[in-house]
């Protein structure tokens, strides 16, 4: 029987739990891998970041401990995320983890060695050539892929429900965002279903917004609905102003803005989409390729 020290004991649970390369790094202090987290949005706490970061901590990834985390944020300014995508590349990071569609799309289009892992995108990867297949992606993308059709259906289907004499909503949709066919395609059938007109507006800036209301209002819209993205994110609170201004509903498709303002707001599990993009970081750091990992939908 071999008697084992207590000091000996924890320093083997250690090693068991973490991928063997990260426990010597942490044991010798070599330098830790580099991950980065690219997002469109501000700096500050962002459930879906937040929820990545959760994520790497159930596998054993703790930041200056394991692993080095190298955050990259665009503020809300989307044509910086492919110099943030460089710069991220430059540092030597061994992935970059993509938290939202537009931080993909400029990721991929950066660097083709790198390997990326998707939190939170949506729309069809195979068609936008991110990858060549869900199975099998054989390009330096894998991870979550969001589909957010059910959630597009729903709102239209609420907001029947809330407002019986529904007639026509004002769909705010922002060129950006690489799921709009799809999600649009799913409310138009939702909407021919329940005998409902879709009046699609087009917004790329937030000088767009206060138009694009106005317009549907006059254009005889009852309520206004917006697809998915960041950019109606960022904007949930002047969004919630300008539907009380006009005296029109709101129905959104991100998280928190019923606390802003809006009437209802039907979204995706997003945090658990990005929490579980941690298994595919982890499989990254562990050696294994990206090409061959199974895109999770």
């Amino acid at each position: 029987m071999v008697a084992l020290n207590r000091r000996h004991f924890f320093t083997t649970a250690a090693a068991a739990s973490l991928p063997f390369a990260l426990y010597n790094q942490r044991l010798y202090g070599a330098d830790l891998p580099k991950v980065g987290i690219l997002h469109p949005g501000p700096k500050g706490p962002i459930p879906s970041v937040d929820a990545v970061v959760n994520g790497m901590g159930g596998f054993g990834y703790q930041d200056g401990k394991t692993v080095t985390l190298e955050y990259r944020y665009a503020g809300g300014q989307l044509d910086q995320l492919p110099a943030l995508s460089r710069d991220l590349a430059d540092q030597n990071v061994k992935v970059i983890v993509a938290v939202a569609g537009e931080a993909l799309i400029a990721a991929a289009q950066v660097t083709k060695t790198v390997p990326i892992v998707s939190a939170t995108a949506g729309g069809d990867l195979v068609a936008m050539g991110l990858i060549k297949s869900w199975e099998r992606p054989g390009t330096t993308v894998t991870g979550m892929n969001l589909i957010a059709d059910d959630a597009a259906i729903a709102r239209v289907e609420m907001l029947k429900k809330a407002l019986p004499t529904l007639g026509s909503v004002a769909v705010l949709a922002n060129l950006s965002y690489p799921g709009n066919d799809e999600l649009l395609s799913a409310m138009q059938d939702a909407a021919k279903r329940l005998n409902v007109k879709l009046l699609v507006i087009q917004v790329s800036k937030v000088d767009d917004l206060e138009g694009a209301i106005a317009s549907g209002k006059q254009g005889g819209a009852d309520a206004i609905a917006t697809l998915q993205g960041p950019f109606f994110f960022f904007q949930r609170k002047l969004l919630a102003e300008l539907a009380l201004k006009y005296k029109t509903p709101l129905a959104m498709s991100e998280a928190l803005p019923a606390e802003a303002g809006a009437m209802l707001q039907v979204n995706p599990n997003v945090p658990g989409c990005a929490n579980r993009s941690a298994s595919f970081i982890d499989k990254i750091l562990r050696g294994e390729n990206p090409s061959d990992l199974r895109i999770e939908r």
